[in-house]
């Protein structure tokens, strides 16, 4: 199966976001919205509201929580304006 992302550009930022193909609409969907049932805007408004920020060199990502949205997103810098989405979830919520 070939992966797919897509792009989205905000205030000079390009956030990167994974499809998974989704076996119920046998089409791609983003797979934090089929993991998570978070969308890209709600994990990209997550990245500029968040209230804490941790470096997980194990994993080698940046975990980030929005405590105005209740959202966790877990990223990680390609280039210095280049973001790639990993995953994000509602923090506590049915779908962690």
């Amino acid at each position: 199966m070939k992966h797919k992302y897509q792009i989205f550009k905000i205030k000079g930022k390009k956030f990167i976001v994974k499809l998974d193909y989704n076996e119920l609409t046998k089409e791609y969907d983003y797979h934090m919205y089929i993991r998570h049932l978070i969308t890209p805007q709600q994990a990209i408004a997550a990245y500029f509201t968040k209230t804490t920020e941790l470096y997980n060199k194990d994993y080698n990502r940046f975990e980030a929580y929005s405590q105005e949205l209740n959202i966790m997103v877990y990223y990680t810098y390609l280039k210095k304006e280049d973001i790639l989405l990993i995953t994000a979830f509602s923090y506590g919520g049915l779908y962690e």
